[in-house]
C-alpha cells in the first residue's frame, strides 16, 4: 500500500462499511521501524462525502484533536483497508 492508492473499507465500523477512498499518508501508530526504516501500519485516507464524519469527526473540547483533525482525512489500519487500485 502506498500514497495515491484507491482503498476499500473492509473492517467493521458501520460507518465505512463499502466505502471507497484515497490513501494520502502512511505512518506507523508507534513510530516502529525496522533496520531503521519506518515501518508503517496505518494509513490517512481521503473519503469523499465524510468529512467531519466518522474518525474525522470534531472532537469534544476537552480532547487534544490529532493533528489530522478537519482535514477530511481518516485515520485507518493496514487491514481494515484493501487496495483495489494501485498507483504507478
Amino acid at each position: 500500500m502506498k500514497a495515491g492508492d484507491l482503498v476499500k473499507f473492509v473492517g467493521d465500523a458501520t460507518f465505512y462499511k463499502g466505502r471507497v477512498g484515497v490513501v494520502c499518508k502512511l505512518y506507523s501508530i508507534h513510530n516502529v521501524r525496522k533496520n531503521g526504516v519506518p515501518k508503517n501500519d496505518s494509513a490517512l485516507v481521503y473519503f469523499a462525502g465524510a468529512e467531519n464524519q466518522g474518525r474525522d469527526a470534531p472532537r469534544s473540547p476537552g480532547c487534544v484533536p490529532p493533528r489530522h483533525h478537519k482535514s477530511g482525512l481518516h485515520p485507518m489500519a493496514f487491514d481494515e483497508l484493501e487496495v483495489i487500485d494501485a498507483s504507478r
